[in-house]
């Protein structure tokens, strides 16, 4: 009876001081690693979280750009950080549900496995852009245009195994054989310059960059990726609508190591979720073409897995390359 009053007492006292260091962190300035460099979407909402979360909690909340290996170098300081809320990943999706299958055994971490998910913030979908030249104004007829003059199309990515290229991988194996050629490029303005200048076709951009490149008339949109048609640009048909099913989106969410205490977890994703709730986030969110999303650490733990199994499924077959 003693040992099980004992054992009582130490689990309690475990559980109190685990509530305890919940409502006291943090207590000093918390680092948020973003995986690419300065202006991408990624650095833009993890400043704007990581602004507004110094403000609820009366700390520093730096961003650091640890960028390389297509955010992977990022990632893994993150895996392999203290789990005490203090070393903080707001990443995008490409390193933690693509790299796996792209980079294979060679990855250090394990998405699934080494990270505590928190919340996701923002997601969107891409926008397929094609020079006006291009006779094709809905993936309908993009198909049936590629169908007709096989090898004839390209179409340009920020990079061989990236979200824009999948996108379009998936396009072509959903929508029968259709011959194009894949111009990857490094980074995703040198390959809207040769769209612009006609010497490539088509390139998926980005949920940010989409609107004004679709707005100034100078590029024609054929299709977003995700489920429904955004608000910002309602006129652009989703792919879904001519593939049923089809959705392909980026995603921009808080992780922390495995072991970050859970209590710890639901204090950041409390916090973060009064935030993506606010009014002036939201109408910011949807002006960058963004979807605020919110959700539990369960919710981001579900997506995880299930893009990690959808890009598996996609990557293998290509024999893709870590460029």
């Amino acid at each position: 009876m003693k040992k099980l009053s004992a054992l009582v007492g130490i689990t309690l006292s475990v559980l109190t001081a685990g509530v305890a260091m919940a409502q006291s962190y943090p207590v000093k300035p918390v680092r948020v690693i973003v995986q690419f460099t300065p202006g991408g979407t990624p650095d833009t909402y993890g400043r704007v979280m990581s602004q507004e979360l110094s403000k609820v909690w009366g700390q520093s909340v730096v961003v650091e750009n640890r960028t390389g290996s297509s955010g992977n170098l990022g990632t893994d300081y993150v895996a392999k950080a203290p789990a005490d809320g203090y070393t903080l990943l707001f990443a995008a999706d490409a390193p933690m549900a693509i790299s796996p299958a792209l980079f294979g055994a060679s990855l250090p971490y394990d998405p699934v496995k080494d990270f505590a998910p928190i919340i996701n913030v923002v997601q969107g979908g891409f926008t397929l852009l094609a020079h006006p030249s291009v006779p094709a104004n809905s993936i309908k007829e993009l198909i049936a245009l590629v169908q007709s003059q096989p090898g004839k199309w390209t179409y340009a990515s920020s990079g061989s195994g990236g979200s824009q290229h999948l996108a379009m991988e998936i396009i072509r194996a959903s929508g029968g054989k259709m011959d194009m050629t894949h111009i990857p490029y490094k980074g995703f303005g040198q390959g809207l310059a040769d769209v612009l200048s006609g010497q490539v076709a088509m390139i998926f951009a980005g949920p940010q960059a989409a609107p004004s490149l679709v707005q100034s008339g100078k590029l024609k949109a054929i299709g977003i990726t995700s489920k429904n048609r955004s608000k910002v640009i309602p006129q652009v048909p989703a792919v879904a609508e001519t593939l049923p099913g089809y959705q392909v989106l980026a995603w921009f969410a808080f992780f922390g190591p495995a072991a970050l205490p859970r209590d710890i977890v639901r204090k950041i994703n409390a916090d973060s979720q009064a935030i993506i709730k606010r009014p002036d986030f939201q109408e910011r969110a949807l002006k960058d073409n963004l979807e605020p999303v919110g959700g539990s650490p369960e919710d981001l733990a579900a997506l995880l897995k299930t893009d990690v199994a959808m890009w598996d499924k996609v990557v293998k077959p290509l024999n893709l390359k870590p460029e």
